[in-house]
């Protein structure tokens, strides 16, 4: 019997398997690497210390001492939103404590206080107008991103009656490097 010259056949047979290799951890790498960037871009969305003070805010928010004015509900319906602060609060006491709340977040960080969003459940309008605001007059860029990635909401009310939402910008610190973080909550008034 007379023996095949296999050589050829075996390095041929190793670079196919090597470049069949590397094309597919390119395609894992070319769609893993985005992927990346997305979540470092939104760790800052709806983290633990913004959800706790939107939390609180929104309970101030409910509470019968913050009035929702006529001024107030005219602003959500034509722009989709209403900027708040503490200072709207009636009761003494639960204005401090929405004062030394946002103080605390400060410490933590921010350089000023939270920019406050009373908007309608339903973000449509909300995002609309964000939308608008094409040279980032009004809401910074980062804002922009994270109005786009919130979902619209269409229910006409939450599960919970809630006709109004909260979207609060926090500004952090972090080696000496601003960014934004984010959140968002129902707020039953």
């Amino acid at each position: 019997m007379k023996k095949l010259n296999n050589k050829g056949f075996v390095m041929m047979e190793t670079l196919v398997v090597a470049i069949f290799i590397m094309v597919i951890f390119s395609i894992m790498y070319t769609n893993y690497y985005p992927l990346i960037g997305e979540y470092e871009r939104r760790e800052v969305y709806d983290d633990v210390d913004s959800k706790y003070a939107a939390f609180w805010i929104k309970r101030f928010i409910q509470h019968d001492s913050f009035p929702l004015t006529t001024t107030m509900i005219n602003s959500i319906n034509s722009y989709g939103y209403v900027k708040v602060s503490c200072n709207t609060i009636t009761d003494d006491y639960r204005k401090t404590m929405c004062n030394k709340l946002v103080n605390e977040l400060e410490v933590r960080g921010g350089s000023s206080s939270p920019n406050i969003y009373l908007t309608k459940y339903n973000l449509t309008d909300f995002k609309t107008f964000v939308k608008r605001d094409n040279n980032y007059s009004t809401f910074s860029s980062a804002l922009h991103d994270y109005v786009e990635y919130l979902p619209k909401y269409d229910k006409v009310a939450s599960l919970n009656f809630a006709d109004y939402r909260i979207v609060i910008e926090f500004e952090r610190k972090k080696n000496d490097v601003t960014y934004y973080a984010y959140s968002t909550i129902e707020v039953k008034k």
